[in-house]
């Protein structure tokens, strides 16, 4: 059986994109009312040059039931419309055993996504209960984008003289709950060197790397520095420099198409070698 994480690697050789289209929707942003129907424009504009989809339930959250019942419809949509393409639940959730159980539950029995995103800071009990579905992958957050998140994530581990930070230990425990197979990592794009150096310390599990594009992240040098030696084992989260690529009514969905796109072709260049198409290795 293929862990998740196989299986999104072959969506993107099928799909010859490591693109994830960011579906975080706010009304005030929005071009258009309703904000289901914008959903469902974004991902028939970009299908077609993406392989994942993540949806940050925030979002969805912060507009209450009618933003849970958009967010319910848009997963039902994707899994019609876009059926080879994962779907990763942006939840970042994290608690003791019982709670992380109930979290667990409800992203993947209830909303049916293939990855969730969760912290894992309270240790292996807020992880293991996302491990019991064969078949769903998680992400847990280690470097985050954010500028402050230097305050915590860069402290120095004791007793590791200097050598290991907050970030590098959730890595190795990463690595060591599940041999890489259902757990991929979180690591933020506006950090290229910690970025690097944390793929060259652990070169297997996959990595989902926000940040590229309206928080300042460059495609190419984090394509080069988030690959694995296959060239695959990532996919580059944009949300805001897609969906809001215009904000036009009558174009806005074309022109999140071409935003798509365009990372995609930065993507592939990247990870182009010399003289060769710009086609991503297949892990199959």
């Amino acid at each position: 059986m293929q862990t998740m994480f196989e299986m999104l690697d072959a969506a993107a050789a099928k799909m010859n994109s490591r693109v994830c289209v960011g579906l975080d929707p706010t009304p005030d942003r929005v071009p258009i009312s309703d904000i289901g129907v914008f959903n469902r424009s974004i991902v028939d504009a970009t299908k077609d040059v993406a392989s994942a989809f993540k949806l940050q339930f925030a979002y969805y959250e912060a507009m209450g039931v009618k933003g849970m019942i958009i967010l319910e419809k848009t997963i039902q949509y994707i899994r019609k419309g876009a059926p080879n393409h994962v779907i990763i639940g942006d939840g970042k959730r994290g608690d003791i055993l019982m709670t992380a159980t109930a979290y667990a539950t409800a992203m993947f029995e209830v909303w049916d996504v293939d990855i969730a995103t969760i912290y894992a800071y309270q240790g292996s009990d807020t992880v293991e209960p996302f491990l019991q579905y064969p078949g769903r992958g998680v992400y847990i957050v280690c470097r985050t984008t954010n500028p402050s998140s230097r305050d915590i994530q860069d402290l120095i581990v004791d007793g590791t003289d200097g050598r290991t930070q907050v970030f590098d230990r959730v890595a190795d425990l990463a690595d060591r709950w599940a041999g890489t197979e259902n757990v991929g990592l979180v690591v933020g794009a506006t950090f290229p060197d910690d970025l690097r150096t944390l793929r060259s310390r652990h070169p297997n599990p996959h990595f989902l790397i926000p940040g590229v594009g309206a928080q300042g992240g460059e495609a190419e040098e984090t394509a080069r520095a988030g690959a694995n030696e296959q060239g695959g084992g990532f996919v580059i989260n944009s949300s805001r420099g897609i969906i809001y690529a215009s904000r036009n009514p009558e174009d806005f969905d074309y022109e999140a198409g071409r935003a798509a796109e365009l990372l995609r072709n930065q993507i592939n260049d990247a990870l182009k070698p010399d003289g060769l198409s710009p086609q991503i290795i297949s892990l199959e």
